[in-house]
């Protein structure tokens, strides 16, 4: 897809399409095929089942309740597709989620019903680890095989990267047009690594700075509290990290048939310090 071309059929003038060519990103497109853990290799890249964990690897709990595993990606399946270069070469990333609780992200008290974990263990000294019995059945996702492509896309319409280009009436009309054409807003399963989110309830980058601060996001009155100012530059700095869409072939629902977004600041992600991760539930 040639994105400049698109830009400038639409008709933007050559200096702001300039400014939005600018803010064209690499992603990458993550897939899933139902599949079963015994046709699977350890260290495959897949979403629910039972996940190959690293020796010493302690499931994740919070308040006693075992958290769901969601997903496992084998970073050298990745690896070639990372255009940027921005995740670690190598080992697995980890998801988990309290399924049961589903927290929305708005409230510091949130933090614990998620975890991101990253291992280089080799794969062969991995091993296949079943949920924890406490765990209820309904955290327990069937699995799916994953593969991967490239794409580039663009940021969201209430995005802070739109916001900062302060368009007019029209000229956002005309973005809307351009971000469903090159977004693939009406797509199902709408899995992704880095680049930008698809948006369900608006601009995210903003509210994980505040909340991972310890405000309180719940309501707008956070917005009136005097740090705000002083921490909204940090905002800038969020990166997603991992976009999961709700599937209803893995029994995976978000809310009311939501998505859930985990985002890392670049400086902890460059850090490989995925303890920063904050986890955004967003549905319609």
């Amino acid at each position: 897809m040639d994105i400049e071309k698109i830009i400038r059929d639409i008709g933007f003038s050559s200096k702001r399409a300039s400014s939005i060519e600018k803010l064209i990103k690499p992603s990458i497109r993550v897939c899933s095929f139902l599949s079963n853990d015994e046709h699977l290799k350890l260290g495959t890249s897949k979403l629910g089942g039972s996940p190959d964990l690293p020796p010493g690897f302690k499931w994740p709990v919070f308040e006693d309740s075992p958290l769901s595993f969601l997903a496992q990606l084998n970073l050298l399946d990745v690896k070639q597709y990372d255009i940027e270069g921005i995740l670690p070469t190598e080992g697995m990333l980890y998801f988990f989620y309290n399924d049961e609780n589903q927290v929305w992200g708005f409230d510091p008290a949130d933090r614990g019903n998620w975890l991101v974990a990253y291992s280089n263990i080799p794969y062969q000294q991995l091993s296949r680890t079943a949920p924890p019995p406490k765990l209820h059945q309904n955290g327990i996702f069937d699995t799916g095989k994953l593969s991967f492509y490239p794409e580039y896309i663009i940021p969201g319409w209430e995005s802070l990267p739109i916001q900062s280009l302060d368009l007019d009436r029209e000229e956002l009309d005309k973005y809307l047009v351009l971000a469903e054409q090159v977004n693939s807003w009406n797509d199902p399963n709408m899995h992704r690594l880095l680049g930008y989110p698809q948006e369900i309830q608006g601009e995210m980058q903003l509210e994980c700075q505040l909340v991972s601060h310890g405000l309180y996001m719940g309501d707008a009155d956070a917005y009136n509290d005097p740090r705000v100012r002083e921490l909204k530059p940090g905002a800038h700095n969020w990166q997603l990290l991992f976009q999961l869409d709700s599937e209803e072939d893995l029994g995976m629902f978000w809310g009311d048939v939501g998505r859930l977004y985990f985002w890392i600041p670049q400086d902890a992600l460059k850090a490989r310090d995925f303890e920063q991760v904050w986890l955004i539930l967003q549905c319609y």
